[in-house]
């Protein structure tokens, strides 16, 4: 199967709609590298991640008037997906009527393979020493890039550790992905930077507030949350 490392930009950093995509298949040179207008504006908040204006994008087509979007949900059935934090990206792909079949998340694979306090793909980009032209650092095509190497560093470190084949690898990534994340620290709230364990010693009630109260939780909040209340 093929592995096709995907990213998107997109007009928001909840429920925005994709301004920008990327995709390599593994072995192949070429990326596909496409901007399109999103049917409303590009918030400020995610210009300053993606530094995508209005302007850019204001005389390219609609994502479904485009090749790609007739293309691209046959290759993603017939291969396996991978990005950072996949979730988001297949939730916005979702979104545009894109499904998607096998994915890796080289997001939950490091969290799972590194004790690292940072798990950002750029972060982990500084940590390996990935070389990227600081121009294209910040918007879909740079990510696809670090994703690529990030991923190939990962899988020969797991492949070299365990000493297993890339197929047996690469098996055991599909499988973490589609698993929660135990997380270890608070990254929101009065509590944020202390480990869940500190804060149910100091302040039980607040981590029943979190899971019964607070609105729009992850799932692998969720998940820490009730492993952590049900011991």
């Amino acid at each position: 199967m093929n592995i096709i490392f995907l990213d998107t930009e997109t007009t928001g950093l909840t429920d925005g709609k994709l301004i920008q995509l990327a995709y390599k298949i593994q072995g192949q040179s070429d990326m596909l590298v496409e901007y399109y207008k999103p049917p409303v504006p590009i918030e400020y908040e995610a210009m300053g991640i993606h530094h995508i204006t209005q302007k850019q994008v204001d005389d390219k087509p609609a994502f479904k008037d485009t090749e790609t979007y007739k293309n691209l949900p046959k290759l993603l059935a017939d291969g396996i997906l991978v990005a950072h934090n996949a979730k988001f990206d297949i939730g916005i792909l979702q979104n545009e009527g894109i499904q998607t079949g096998q994915y890796i998340c080289t997001y939950k694979v490091a969290y799972r393979l590194y004790d690292y306090p940072n798990h950002k793909l750029q972060s982990l980009r500084y940590r390996w020493g990935i070389e990227l032209d600081e121009a294209r650092a910040h918007d879909a095509e740079g990510d696809v890039l670090v994703l690529e190497k990030a991923f190939d560093h990962m899988l020969a470190d797991y492949c070299e550790r365990e000493k297993v084949s890339k197929e047996k690898a690469i098996e055991y990534f599909i499988q973490i992905s589609k698993e929660a994340v135990l997380l270890k620290t608070l990254n929101l709230g009065k509590y944020k930077g202390m480990t869940f364990e500190e804060v149910k010693v100091k302040d039980l009630e607040y981590l029943f507030w979190m899971r019964d109260k607070m609105d729009n939780k992850t799932e692998d909040l969720v998940f820490t949350l009730e492993y952590h209340l049900g011991k």
